[in-house]
């Protein structure tokens, strides 16, 4: 564009081109060309096949039920949607280990439910319960794509389905599927990319039944130490890099070459209310639903942080207030370490966005190396983690180096949405800026910036509420003065100090939700303006931007 000069396009390419050589190019391409003899290579195949299965299971779980709840919420209420948007957002705000623990707290034999009504989930701990974990996690994925389709229905062919004798269910499905398909492979294909590396909740709810995946069998081999243990590390990991990035690809080719995904008119009407009947048991239904998934199980991570120790019923007698806090100053150096990583790398992801924002819309090379650097994020992070390790381990092993790089590499994905913003921002308030003599600094600070600002901020929250709650990296990647918060819980855990961990699950759980409220919450200075005051952006074309009022 005729506003970007040649040297800011340039050194922006630059820039990422070295960024997408150092976090993408040089680990993956070492990894493979450093993969060992394949002897050990059919070991492999069954944990991959269980992370396989399980991933496309939930995931199509998750896609449906959340797209679901979507349509569901669209049309039972108008007022409050602010409210049932954030909680509908809580599963993916719950680092995936602690809600992996919660759910074990509150459905396990000899937990809350089993305390209380004496009725436990038989299947939790296995490859069933595993499966049901993924899915309540990546549900929001499914919500967020079914925003999507909504804000892009056209309900005039509803109307005019009703008009000429249609059910209402009829109608509305004439409407929604044209533009439902799309939203909904791209979910799928999201959360299944996710759900293969999750390393928290088959570590959880998997390996105390023996059954393993290829991200809990990585942290195994290595953990084990010796040659084989590496070398089958090595190939899960290949292995998990080219099945997300294959996911992820067919994902946007689906989004970019399936030509029913259509837009309403200007001015069109919003999804009409369900019947009365209706939207009673659809509220009801989705209580009933937050209240299985979401509320009972924080309420047993709760009530066990609070009781003095684990076993004892959680009433008020057996609570210690002052218990909720002595673990957290004994892990005050680990809390440091997580929350200056975090916030180091949140930084860096948001400065290198701006940089994709202005270089990608005018350097194939840019694009090139922008999705190079994305295709990390839909990688799991046990394979980023290996990958990692093979390019720069002799070098920087135990380092906060190879943390925040991995960081950096895992999350940059998050600034997709910063790119997305900038191509949305209109160029008029730049030109006038600039006939009335602003400098392109200045132009840009007062045209541009404020188009995108909401974007970083949102980005810069999320990366930094990711790197607050990871704990696949950083449990492979940290050494004796590196050890973060994560680690600290995943270390509780396997000592069998079930009040330490809740208690640290608390606490990272509610940084979590504080920053996520925070980031889809806009300024108080932008609510004056009548802007949204709710907005949550999703990484990947699939999942566009969604503004609820």
């Amino acid at each position: 564009m005729m506003w970007r000069t040649s040297w800011h396009t340039a050194a922006g390419t630059a820039v990422l081109a070295a960024a997408a050589a150092v976090l993408c190019v040089y680990p993956v391409f070492d990894l493979a060309v450093e993969l060992p003899s394949a002897a050990v290579l059919a070991s492999t195949l069954g944990p991959l096949w269980n992370a396989l299965w399980t991933s496309a299971v939930s995931s199509a779980i998750a896609s449906l039920v959340g797209m679901a709840w979507a349509v569901m919420l669209s049309g039972a209420v108008r007022r409050g949607r602010a409210a049932l948007h954030a909680i509908s957002l809580l599963p993916l705000w719950t680092p995936p280990f602690i809600g992996a623990f919660a759910l074990g707290d509150a459905y396990a034999r000899a937990g809350l439910l089993d305390q209380w009504a004496h009725v436990h989930v038989g299947w939790l701990y296995g490859p069933w319960g595993v499966t049901a974990a993924l899915a309540i996690h990546a549900a929001p994925i499914g919500y967020l794509s079914g925003l999507t389709a909504i804000a892009a229905m056209n309900v005039e062919p509803m109307w005019a389905a009703r008009s000429c004798g249609a059910g209402w269910f009829r109608a509305f499905w004439a409407a929604f599927r044209p533009v439902a398909l799309r939203p909904l492979c791209a979910a799928w294909a999201l959360s299944f990319a996710f759900a293969l590396g999750d390393f928290g909740v088959p570590y959880e709810l998997g390996e105390p039944s023996g059954f393993r995946t290829a991200a809990t069998s990585i942290f195994a081999n290595l953990s084990t130490g010796g040659t084989q243990g590496f070398t089958a590390a090595t190939w899960q990991a290949f292995e998990l890099m080219a099945v997300g990035a294959l996911a992820v690809t067919v994902s946007r080719g689906v989004m970019r070459f399936d030509p029913g995904l259509g837009t309403s008119a200007p001015g069109a009407p919003p999804l009409p209310l369900f019947p009365k009947r209706a939207r009673a048991i659809s509220l009801a239904a989705y209580a009933l639903y937050v209240a299985t998934t979401s509320g009972l199980p924080l309420a047993a991570l709760v009530l066990t942080a609070l009781t003095r120790a684990y076993g004892l019923p959680p009433t008020p007698r057996n609570w210690d207030a002052a218990g909720l806090l002595s673990p957290l100053v004994s892990a005050w150096p680990a809390l440091v370490h997580t929350v200056v990583l975090a916030t180091v790398a949140a930084a860096v992801i948001a400065l290198l966005g701006l940089v994709a924002a202005e270089a990608v819309p005018a350097s194939a090379m840019a694009r090139a190396a922008h999705l190079a650097l994305w295709l990390q994020y839909a990688a799991p992070g046990t394979a980023v983690a290996v990958a990692i390790l093979v390019a720069f381990g002799h070098a920087l092993y135990g380092t906060w180096w190879i943390l925040g790089l991995a960081y950096v590499a895992k999350f940059y994905g998050l600034a997709d949405a910063i790119v997305a913003a900038r191509r949305n921002a209109q160029l008029d308030p730049w030109r006038a800026a600039r006939s009335f003599g602003a400098g392109p600094a200045g132009a840009y600070g007062a045209a541009i910036w404020p188009a995108i600002r909401p974007a970083v901020r949102q980005v810069a929250l999320q990366a930094l509420m990711s790197g607050l709650y990871e704990v696949t990296l950083a449990s492979l990647l940290y050494g004796p003065n590196t050890q973060t918060i994560a680690v600290a819980v995943l270390s509780a855990s396997e000592g069998g100090d079930v009040r330490t961990v809740a208690v640290l699950a608390v606490w990272m759980t509610a940084a979590s939700f504080a920053l996520g409220l925070l980031a889809l919450r806009e300024p108080k200075r932008r609510r004056s303006q009548g802007l949204s005051q709710l907005r949550m952006a999703m990484p990947a074309a699939p999942l566009e931007e969604v503004k609820l009022g």
